[in-house]
Order: structure tokens, then sequence, then C-alpha cells
């Protein structure tokens, strides 16, 4: 809080109405200032105040610049003044107050009891005549640090030279307008801070406003191509299915396509007998055997191929529906095995399943294929050097808890294992330690996320290099 403190009076004694006018002028200006009125209002007070006490015809306050001129008038003084300050400053007060050689303003009162017997007076005689002026005092007004800012000139219509009183009235007056400016200076430097300050705020806030603006845009726009990236990874889930399938139909239909081919000829031979007349009943027994079986051959791998196409309907529906159905886990599980058998063979993993038999669950059958089709994939290509054959253990079991059942599904490989930095960071998006083989490093990412917000449960990954994996997934049934 900045404050002003009134000048104290003179030694020369200055008549009481006189120094009471004065002071209540200084004490006016000083609250105006300091209520946040302007420099020129507050400065205003006093010189209408020395217009009274000394009867001048002018009272002006001129403060220094750092620019030509060298003056600015401050106050409003009588609009028919205007051309006459206008000119005093470049033609008396620039040159009188100001130090030609350092250009500094001088600390001299300086007094013309007559301004036309002053040397450089004669530029603005013109100008003073229309006005009347014939005397000038003019007071440089001091900061309490020595530093001149400006002056106080009072102009008389009349011969005058001032009074002790007049002077000591002067200097009262000019020491409370010197003060008046230094603090309205302050205040300006504070307030061009304060300004700056909030120029820089504003201009940081804009930028981080910006900035936030752009990571949201990538942010969604990382969403949207994960989304994408995901969607694409459950259909190349579901294309292993599909590729499964069409290995696994392969024997059925075309063990099918043997047999009815058989029988064709068994037909065809049949009836050129019988044509002829030479089919023997022991030929035609034979016929409606290896009729029968043939037959029962067909039957036998096209409802084979049935149940391919069911299993591989009912998976593919399961991976993009959100609905709750009973099945039979034990046989899901199975059935999950028999969509990877062609990518299995080649390997010869064994698989160690230890499930109940007949244990009925409602859930999201989908959301557990494409975590175990993901997790076994995972073990079949990174778990096992090329030649070792590996294990592959899963094992479930239902129990209760916080009045609720739970299924607690094991799966367990006893590959190479995987270090405590890979564990930190198996479930983030696009993690991998096989890009240069092809992995997306979003298959554990869809387990995590399918666990998390399909299944409403949690998986934890235990494993050391060398040891295997062992991933534990709990979730609520309904």
């Amino acid at each position: 809080m900045h404050s002003l403190q009134l000048v104290s009076n003179n030694q020369q004694k200055i008549q009481p109405s006189k120094q009471k006018m004065l002071d209540n002028a200084r004490v006016l200006a000083m609250e105006s200032i300091l209520s946040g009125e302007p420099l020129d209002k507050s400065v205003q007070r006093l010189t209408l105040a020395l217009d009274k006490i000394l009867e001048c015809s002018l009272c002006q306050v001129l403060l220094l610049t750092k620019r030509a001129p060298h003056f600015k008038p401050l106050g409003h003084a009588a609009v028919h003044f205007n051309p006459f300050i206008t000119k005093a400053i470049e033609a008396y007060f620039c040159v009188k107050h100001i130090n030609a050689q350092n250009h500094d303003l001088n600390k001299e009162m300086v007094i013309s009891a007559d301004v036309t017997l002053t040397e450089i007076w004669p530029a603005i005689l013109q100008h003073s005549e229309m006005q009347e002026i014939r005397a000038n005092w003019t007071l440089p007004l001091v900061s309490v640090g020595g530093v001149a800012v400006g002056l106080v000139s009072v102009f008389f219509n009349k011969v005058k030279s001032p009074t002790n009183e007049d002077l000591a009235i002067l200097q009262q007056a000019g020491r409370t307008i010197a003060a008046l400016i230094a603090h309205s200076k302050s205040k300006t430097q504070e307030l061009t801070k304060r300004v700056k300050l909030h120029q820089q705020l504003t201009t940081k806030q804009n930028e981080l406003d910006e900035t936030h603006s752009i990571l949201k845009k990538a942010l969604a726009q990382r969403s949207e191509v994960q989304s994408q990236v995901i969607e694409l990874e459950n259909m190349a889930s579901l294309g292993t299915m599909m590729s499964s399938l069409t290995h696994e139909m392969n024997t059925p239909i075309g063990i099918s396509i043997t047999a009815a081919s058989y029988l064709a000829d068994l037909q065809h031979a049949a009836l050129l007998k019988l044509q002829n007349e030479q089919l023997k009943k022991s030929e035609l027994e034979t016929y409606f055997q290896d009729s029968a079986e043939a037959s029962k051959i067909i039957a036998r791998n096209l409802s084979r191929a049935e149940e391919l196409i069911k299993t591989f309907k009912q998976l593919s529906v399961d991976q993009h529906s959100q609905d709750l159905r009973a099945f039979d886990l034990c046989d899901y599980v199975f059935e999950v095995l028999l969509t990877l058998k062609p990518h299995l063979k080649a390997s010869r993993h064994g698989f160690c399943i230890d499930i109940q038999s007949e244990l009925m669950l409602v859930s999201n059958p989908g959301a557990l294929s494409q975590i175990l089709i993901n997790l076994i994939m995972n073990s079949v290509q990174h778990a096992f050097p090329h030649g070792v054959r590996g294990r592959i253990t899963i094992k479930a079991r239902i129990h209760e808890a916080g009045g609720q059942r739970h299924l607690q599904l094991d799966y367990l490989d006893n590959g190479i294992g995987m270090s405590e930095s890979t564990i930190e960071n198996i479930y983030k998006p696009f993690f991998t330690l096989a890009r240069e083989t092809g992995g997306t490093g979003l298959g554990m990412h869809i387990c995590n996320n399918i666990v998390m917000k399909v299944l409403r449960g949690n998986i934890d990954c235990i494993s050391a290099l060398g040891k295997g994996v062992h991933f534990s997934i709990n979730f609520p049934l309904k």
C-alpha cells in the first residue's frame, strides 16, 4: 500500500488563512491520488489553490519528458492559454531550464519579476502579450531522491517579485507536487508490471490451452486408431478360426466326396450287370453292404462337417456379441482348441484341461474364447523355442466371494517366461518384444480390456525368466 505524507511547513511563517487553504488543497490532492484518481486531477487541486493564494493568472505544472519537447503540461489550463504554454515550452522553458551540456533539468528557481527584461523572452513576446503575462516564477520539482521531475511555473499579469511568504508557499506546494508525481510514477510502474505479468500469464495460458487442445485431439485420434487396430486384431482372431475351420473341414468333406464317388461307381456297375442280366445274388448282397457302408461314411463325415460349422458359427457369433448365455465350460474350451488345431498340429504342444465336466456357466463365452485364443497363440508363438514341445495347462473352478459366485481361470505354460519389466508393460497397447516377427502388442491389451470391462474381473500375471507364465483370471458369474 502506497502512502503519502504531508510536507512539513517551511520555517517562514505563512498567514494562517493561506496556510489552511494550502494544507486543505494538499490533503485533498493526496487523498485524490491515493483513491486512484488521475495525476493531473490531483495536481489541479493544488494549482487552483495557488492561483487564489498567490493571485496569479496561471499556475502550470510541467513534467520533464525524455523526448522533445522536454516538458509536457500537466493539468487542464484554460483553453486560451494552450498556445502560449506550447510556445513557452519550446522557446523559453527548454532553453532556460535545460542544461545545454548534459540536457539535465536545472535545479535552481528562476524568478522573472518582469519578463520583458529577460533576454530570451522576446521569442514568445507576442504570445505573452496576448495573455497579458508580465511576471513568471518557476520552481524545479525535485523528488525526495534528488531527481528533478519537472517544473511548477506561476504567471502574473503584472510585474511582481515574490516575498519570502510567497516563496515558502510555492516551495511547500512544489514538494507536495513532486511527491504526487513520484507516487504516480510508482503506481504506473507497478501497474505496468502487473499488466505485463497478466499478458505473460495470458500468453502462457493460451499456449497451455492450445497444447491441451492438441493433446486432446491427439488422444482422440490415438483412441480412434487404437479402436480400429483392436477391431482388426479381433478380426484376425476370427480369421484364425476361419482358417482352422477350412483346414478341419477338408478331411470330412474330402472323405464324403470319395465315398459318394465310390457309391456312384457301385451303383453304375450293379446297373450294368442288371441290364445285361448278369447280376448274381451274391453280387447284389455285396452291393447293398458296400452301399450301406459308403452311406454311413458319408453321413458320419457330413455330420462331422456340420458340427464344425456349428462350432465356428457359435464362436464367431460369441466374439461379436456381448450377450450372456449358458454353456458348458469344458466343452467350450475344447471347441476353442478345435478351432486352433491346424496351428497347434505343427508344434505338437501338450494340453492339460483341468476343468470339471458339465461345469455350466452363465457368462459371455465370446469374451472367454478371445482370451483363450490370445493366451494360447502367445504361448505357441513366443513361449517355446523352435522344436521344443511345451505344455499348456488350463484350469477352472468356481468359488464364493462376497456372497457371489466367481470363476477362477488359470492359464499356465512351461515356456521361457518373462522378465519383470515385460510383466510391468505387458498390458500396455502396442507393447511387444516381437515386432520384427509381426507382433502388434495388442493381444494382452485386448485380454486385459475384456477381463476388466466385459467380464468385470481382474487378471494377474506371475512369471520369471525360465519359469513359464501363470495368468490368473477371476470374474463374477451371473
